[in-house]
């Protein structure tokens, strides 16, 4: 079913137009070309979608880490040493967000040993070659990279650092693409991240989250004054999961680190970015005012 999918996408979309945007359509079939090429354990087809400006980074594996220009095809050639794939299924969600230029989705590997499952994130250009590209390690071959299930592992995120007036943490690792952050407050209500804040919260690009009777509740904001904040126009959170255990709350989310959505910051990595943090002790209401705030600084991997 797959294959016929595949071809039936490629016969409709063919090659992007010279500088026009690609649409959710033909995003999808490069991707799935792309991921076709990865299932083959093809490491020559898969280097050759990037740009040659491009990297790839691999979190979690045995090629973790951050890969540009002509070292993609050596990373590539590694990673299929320690994952010899012979076949690719997707599963879970697969999503192409045309704004962005970017698509993600899970592929599972065949091996002779067994499956090994990675997130894939790729930004393309305007004309089908790949600007960067994240595969992030699930299961099926350790160390695994972040997972969004809720839960923090030990070692699932690089760094972490606590704000002492508010009490929340926050841990994050990121590629190329996107951002993976965990939140963590001493309370059940809800709580949030404001990244990049021009001045107090104006310019920020927020995410606030809560576990509700119903499940995780998530929304993602832009900061519209000094003390203000409201929900953006077009949603940018791609994966999101979160619990309450022990009187705190839990939340993990994966944001693009640049969404092209001029209601969020563009997050680069090797830079060093304010963070604002703010929870409340049991509310879950997105308008309730904080029971506390203050900020951290995070640094990002390059």
């Amino acid at each position: 079913m797959r294959t016929s999918v595949l071809l039936l996408l490629s016969a409709l979309v063919g090659v992007g137009v010279l500088g026009a945007e690609p649409t959710g359509e033909e995003l999808l079939a490069w991707a799935l070309r792309h991921w076709d090429d990865v299932g083959a354990g093809r490491p020559e087809a898969v280097a050759a979608w990037f740009a040659p400006e491009a990297g790839v980074a691999f979190l979690g594996g045995p090629v973790d880490g951050f890969h540009y220009g002509g070292d993609v095809l050596q990373a590539w050639r590694a990673f299929f040493a320690a994952v010899p794939a012979r076949g690719v299924a997707l599963a879970g969600v697969t999503r192409a967000i045309p704004e962005a230029r970017l698509v993600y989705g899970t592929l599972e590997l065949a091996t002779e040993r067994g499956p090994v499952v990675v997130d894939s994130y790729l930004r393309f250009s305007p004309e089908g070659k790949i600007l960067g590209a994240d595969y992030v390690l699930v299961r099926g071959l350790g160390p695994a990279g972040p997972v969004v299930d809720g839960a923090l592992g030990e070692g699932e995120y690089r760094s972490s650092v606590q704000d002492g007036g508010s009490g929340v943490a926050l841990s994050w690792r990121n590629g190329l693409v996107v951002l993976y952050a965990a939140l963590r407050s001493p309370g059940t209500g809800w709580v949030s991240a404001g990244f990049d804040p021009v001045n107090r919260m104006q310019g920020a690009n927020y995410v606030i989250a809560a576990v509700t009777s119903s499940g995780l509740a998530i929304e993602d904001h832009f900061g519209s004054g000094t003390t203000s904040h409201r929900r953006d126009r077009r949603e940018d959170v791609l994966r999101a999961a979160g619990t309450v255990s022990g009187g705190r709350t839990t939340v993990e989310f994966v944001i693009p680190l640049d969404s092209l959505d001029p209601e969020d910051k563009a997050l680069v990595p090797g830079r060093t970015y304010t963070v604002l943090l703010a929870y409340h002790r049991s509310s879950t209401s997105f308008t309730t005012l904080h029971s506390a705030r203050g900020s951290v600084r995070m640094t990002l991997e390059k």
